[in-house]
């Protein structure tokens, strides 16, 4: 062949190199984990730390001083009186006049939205109850029409 005086071989490939690359596959990689990243919607839900271990002691003593029944609505039943979430704890704090380790029985709509729920605890608590005891139904709430 004429190639061959020249060493001309050496730059001419016959054979497909059949070997992988890896980084070109590397940089797609990282291309779509960088999208991925940025292009998702990553949601931490905040938590809330339940102990759910009921013992005597945490228990005794404590008398259920009023029950607050919430509809999906957001309408809640408090002492025979319909109210708003932004009513509860004033009524609450006027309930409360005089009373001690006063616990609040929450009765729950089972489609009453978390932060529904929290809003209740935190006016609970800035009312002056002690305690809050969640009571969930498994059905709606049907309450009472008075005619």
């Amino acid at each position: 062949m004429f190639s061959q005086p020249l060493n001309l071989g050496r730059f001419i490939q016959t054979r497909a190199d059949s070997k992988l690359e890896v980084v070109p596959i590397l940089d797609i990689l990282i291309i779509v984990l960088f999208f991925g990243i940025f292009s998702s919607a990553f949601v931490f839900p905040q938590g809330v730390e339940v102990d759910l271990e009921l013992t005597e002691e945490l228990v005794g003593g404590m008398e259920v001083a009023a029950v607050l029944t919430v509809r999906r609505d957001d309408m809640l039943l408090f002492e025979g009186q319909n109210l708003k979430l932004s009513q509860f704890k004033e009524k609450a704090v006027a309930f409360l006049k005089g009373r001690e380790k006063a616990a609040l029985l929450v009765r729950l709509d089972p489609s009453i939205r978390a932060q529904t729920v929290f809003d209740i605890f935190g006016q609970a608590k800035q009312a002056g109850f002690t305690h809050v005891l969640v009571a969930g139904e498994n059905r709606a709430i049907e309450l009472p029409t008075f005619h």
